[in-house]
């Protein structure tokens, strides 16, 4: 059992290193999240390699909070970066009508509005 789990060990090391690589390069916050949550989910595996090598259930609730931890923050990512669409089910788009005169997309160049 105890090469079993120093292999384990090890290769959840390797997956560690190159998840803090993703973390650290990015490029984009949401490569930066998902790196956050691979590596709270290699954590839990490592403390779970953990458990299996002592034979203990001392870490039982640390693999709890861990696991309520990775998915607390990835709703809160989700949350955070996703767009909702409103209560109509269609987003209107970027460029769409607006309140104000002279900032629609008909007031672009060539148009004959009334000038302010």
């Amino acid at each position: 059992m105890g090469v079993v789990t120093g292999l384990s060990l090890g290769i959840l090391l390797v997956a560690a290193l190159l998840v803090v690589v993703r973390l650290v390069r990015g490029p984009t916050t949401l490569d930066r999240a998902a790196a956050v949550d691979v590596f709270v989910a290699v954590l839990l595996c490592g403390v779970a390699v953990l458990v299996a090598r002592r034979g203990s259930t001392v870490f039982v609730p640390v693999l709890l909070a861990l696991s309520l931890l990775g998915f607390a923050s990835s709703v809160a990512v989700v949350r955070f970066l996703g767009r909702e669409d409103p209560p109509g089910g269609t987003a209107a788009p970027a460029d769409g009508p607006t309140d104000s005169p002279g900032e629609g997309p008909a007031d672009g160049p060539g148009h004959l509005g009334s000038a302010p």
